[in-house]
């Protein structure tokens, strides 16, 4: 489906809005419609260079929205859900068992890798160019600096439909 997102280009550059391509969630992704998102100093540190997110690549990971999609295995949310969008984490390594997920032992690829961090699709982005060249997405698991987006079902908290979305973003 085509998107607007907020790119990166390079190391320092302008963040831009341009019209992408966004695939359909895999297995243990869930696509979400951003209704808001948070702009943290981590996105700007990220644009600069200091966290290597591999770019051209979209940012954002303080994202609320509504649940559009559902892809293969994801148990407990449904098409129409309201969502906050927080950390991912694989569920399986020590930290993820101890009730740790925030201290993953995947936490560097789930976060800052550009690609999909587990399963079948593991290594891909699902953010396409025009062209069909791919760009690094999956920032914290989500990249809310978009109109949608794919995060890990991992990564996302259910909230009350009577929560106004526009102020759970930040």
């Amino acid at each position: 489906m085509k998107i607007q997102a907020a790119v990166a280009e390079s190391t320092g550059a302008r963040i831009t809005v341009e019209e992408l391509e966004l695939e359909d969630p895999g297995p243990g992704e869930v696509r979400v419609r951003l209704v808001a998102t948070g702009v943290c100093h981590t996105d700007t540190i990220t644009r600069d260079g200091d966290l290597p997110l591999p770019l051209p690549g979209v940012l954002g990971h303080e994202g609320a929205g509504v649940v559009d999609a559902l892809g293969a295995g994801v148990e407990g949310l449904s098409v129409g859900d309201h969502v906050v969008m927080g950390w991912p984490h694989c569920g399986k390594c020590r930290n993820c068992l101890r009730g740790e997920p925030r201290y993953c032992a995947l936490l560097g690829p789930a976060v800052a890798s550009g690609a999909r961090y587990r399963g079948p699709l593991e290594g891909s982005s699902g953010y396409r160019r025009a062209d069909g060249s791919p760009i690094s997405g999956h920032f914290f698991g989500q990249s809310s600096f978009a109109t949608y987006s794919i995060a890990d079902a991992t990564s996302l908290v259910l909230v009350d439909k009577d929560l106004d979305l526009k102020l759970l973003g930040p």
